[in-house]
């Protein structure tokens, strides 16, 4: 008893100092994002990052600090459903935890920083949470080590991921997953089956649903494979996996139930297959040994010492796991490929949720991780004892990469000289340096393995020089990929101004960027525009955008300013509009004009003229008909007809408004309908002096309501049923995995385990 024990301690001692050193490799790969030091500080560059999943957290932390569940954004496309956005992540814990210490430590407004620490954490994690998966998978703590540092720093999690933080976010998980999915098969105790519920749930809550999807399948297949291995009952299996995916579900029913109710209408109800097959070109499999030629970043490399070690566990090794990691690989880089080659048509055809999506790509993801599982293997195999084949097969590999020695360097002196020559003909523009990495790298890769099998003694170092190597190789070509200037992503320019002292002075009213602005500005100065960069949006409100004549849609839209390249305020169309120009800058393709556009822009107004239409296109063509004044007629596909009211003096005045609520005060001299210029959702609902009443849809996307003449309040309240029964499912479920977890956990105290 007392030698187990002491195994188990020297087992916590040694994961413990492992673990360390994660942490420490963490630290060395961004600590220049970390450093007080400004003159050495970088920031992740411009891109989705700052100008989307920034503006997305700033928003959901004003609202949580109003006190406000962040469901509705105004300021983007006229109204948008903000939780129902996979992206907004709102339930997602980690985001939750990070607005919980800003609003502990008195932060007013969520800084772009804890949005850059949230992403280098989840790194750190993916290391970790790889490591512990491996733990399981080999014997060696080295080897394990050697993995989770090929996953975390390969060329995937550290190339665009960080900047598209969803994705890095929602992969982050699958190790936790195989974990609980592994020691579940094999112990049969359900505490390890919650882990890969927690699993599954935290990557489907991070807010990229295809990368949720594809790390999905992976478990599923990892936990069909396990069951054929261990010879499991069919049906016990099947009845564990049922379970484990309605349970995952269920916790993540508050954001599944929104999202699919707003797929539904969205732009993504359905994807062709050639907008769906997107994914690497064919040429992009040279990543795995050249980086920089194809690409700027290089998300298929894993490193060349870690591919001598897959092929060390595939030749050398033999056993049954390694073939299994072979063909997830295989299969998510065919599929990561898309349409360039055959393959991808099975999963768009019969695997479920694959014509949602686009960018296949994403599949690098787990070719990645599949090969750093190899490469764990591989390194369980250099440092163990192997019979004279394996020894054969192993310096075969290692001659090879001599001999490819002098080709690699006559490689580097071309590429300097094309170089210099001003003809470097890669994406990059950096190839010669890449492949002088390359070049060293190989002759290290070369040196290490002859000293495992020349210099016996060096053994037990070799484990230790392999990690180092593999750190030098990744940190050496992926740290610098993301490095930036720090610099304020939004600041307030001369374009801005006239806009903001309108908005100070009380103005409601909505701009329309002819992108000439970062994405998201807007919204992160207080105003509201008519479009965004999400690239998920509503489809009716697309149809608007694209259908209604653009002068019609300014007045129905309630568009004061125009953000422009246009030399005149004329619309798409050809009309000419009234308004004046209050900035310019620039000439020609680089010109940026901001024009006040004149006439009534009201939030609200009533109605009389009603038009009724016969269908969606009959809706457009009515708005299109010359002269249209939507401020005097409205469009609608409901039988409504008002008596006309000569010299109407209605007043309608907006006394509330925030995100999920609008209210109105109105003084109506005659019945009539009640226009809105806001978006229609599931979701909202309408009251007059606290009586539920309909909303119809006006002109194609407006809300508005029937209304009688006389004073009363009219109150909009966006409440969603998809929300309420997901948060109520999503409870329940929380309620019996937290039972569950009470139970084994109790049970395993009584038997003694751990």
């Amino acid at each position: 008893m007392l030698v187990k024990k002491e195994s188990a301690r020297n087992w916590n001692k040694r994961d413990a100092l492992a673990v360390a050193v994660l942490v420490v490799l963490w630290g060395l790969f961004f600590w220049r994002y970390l450093t007080p030091n400004e003159l050495d500080r970088v920031a992740f560059p411009a891109g989705d990052f700052t100008y989307h999943f920034y503006p997305y957290r700033t928003f959901a932390f004003a609202e949580l600090r109003a006190g406000r569940l962040p469901v509705w954004m105004p300021c983007t496309f006229s109204g948008y459903p903000f939780l129902a956005e996979p992206q907004a992540a709102v339930f997602y814990p980690p985001a939750l935890f990070n607005y919980l210490v800003l609003l502990a430590a008195g932060i007013t407004r969520f800084p772009l920083r804890a949005l850059e620490l949230e992403a280098m954490a989840h790194v750190l994690l993916a290391s970790l949470l790889t490591y512990a998966f491996l733990r399981t998978e080999v014997r060696r703590r080295t080897a394990a080590l050697l993995g989770a540092v090929v996953f975390a720093y390969g060329g995937y999690l550290t190339s665009y991921p960080p900047l598209q933080l969803a994705i890095l976010e929602s992969a982050t998980w699958l190790p936790l997953t195989l974990l609980g999915t592994k020691r579940g098969m094999e112990s049969g105790h359900w505490g390890w089956g919650l882990v890969a519920i927690a699993g599954l749930a935290l990557s489907i809550l991070a807010g990229h649903p295809q990368t949720a999807v594809i790390g999905f399948y992976a478990t599923l297949a990892y936990a069909l494979y396990l069951a054929w291995r261990m010879r499991l009952p069919w049906r016990t299996v099947l009845a564990r996996i049922l379970i484990v995916c309605a349970l995952a579900a269920g916790l993540c029913a508050a954001q599944l139930l929104p999202t699919i109710e707003y797929t539904r209408l969205s732009t993504r109800a359905g994807i062709p297959f050639d907008e769906s097959g997107t994914g690497f070109p064919a040429q992009d499999v040279v990543q795995f040994v050249v980086t920089g030629l194809v690409s700027h970043w290089q998300p298929l490399y894993v490193g060349i010492l870690p591919l001598v070690l897959v092929w060390l566990a595939l030749i050398v090794q033999r056993r049954r796991d390694t073939l299994f990691w072979l063909g997830v690989a295989a299969v998510a880089l065919v599929l990561a490929l898309g349409k360039h080659v055959f393959g991808f048509e099975i999963a768009y055809l019969l695997w479920p949720a694959y014509n949602l999506f686009r960018g296949q790509e994403r599949h690098a993801f787990l070719v990645g991780f599949a090969l750093s599982v190899l490469a764990a293997y591989g390194t369980d195999t250099l440092l163990a004892a192997i019979t004279r084949r394996q020894r054969i097969w192993a310096l075969a590999a290692t001659r090879f990469l001599r001999n490819a020695l002098p080709v690699l360097f006559l490689l580097t002196i071309g590429a300097e000289w094309l170089r210099r020559t001003g003809r470097d003909v890669s994406d990059s523009g950096t190839l010669a340096g890449k492949l002088g990495i390359l070049v060293l790298v190989t002759m290290f890769t070369v040196l290490l393995l002859y000293a495992r099998f020349y210099l016996l003694r060096a053994r037990r170092a070799i484990g230790l020089l392999a990690v180092t190597l593999v750190v030098f190789d990744l940190f050496s070509l992926n740290r610098p990929l993301n490095y930036a200037e720090p610099r304020d992503p939004y600041p307030v320019t001369p374009v801005l101004q006239p806009i903001l002292a309108e908005r100070d002075a009380g103005g409601l009213f909505r701009v329309q960027d002819d992108y000439r602005l970062a994405g998201h500005t807007c919204c992160m100065h207080g105003l509201n525009e008519v479009w965004g960069i999400a690239p998920i949006k509503l489809e009716h409100y697309r149809q608007f955008m694209d259908r209604a004549p653009e002068a019609v849609r300014w007045k129905l839209l309630g568009v004061r300013y125009l953000v422009t390249w246009r030399g005149s305020l004329v619309s798409r169309e050809g009309t000419a509009v009234d308004g004046e120009l209050v900035y310019q800058k620039g000439e020609g393709e680089d010109m940026t004009c901001v024009y006040r556009l004149a006439g009534e822009m009201p939030r609200a107004f009533i109605v009389r003229n009603v038009r009724q239409a016969t269908s969606p296109d009959d809706v457009y063509r009515i708005l299109g008909e010359p002269g249209f004044d939507p401020l005097r007629t409205v469009v609608v596909q409901t039988s409504l007809n008002f008596d006309p009211a000569p010299e109407a003096t209605d007043k309608v005045t907006v006394t509330k408004y925030t995100p999920t609520e609008i209210t109105l005060d109105v003084s109506a001299d005659a019945p009539g309908l009640l226009v809105l210029s806001e978006v229609t959702y599931p979701g909202w609902r309408a009251e007059i002096n606290g009586q539920a009443v309909s909303i119809v849809e006006a002109d194609g996307i407006l809300r508005a309501i029937p209304v009688e003449a006389g004073h009363f309040t009219v109150h909009f309240r966006y409440q969603p049923t998809s929300l309420c029964l997901g948060l109520a499912v999503s409870i329940a479920t929380l309620l019996v995995c937290c039972a569950g977890a009470a139970i084994f956990w109790r049970r395993g105290r009584r038997r003694g385990e751990p």
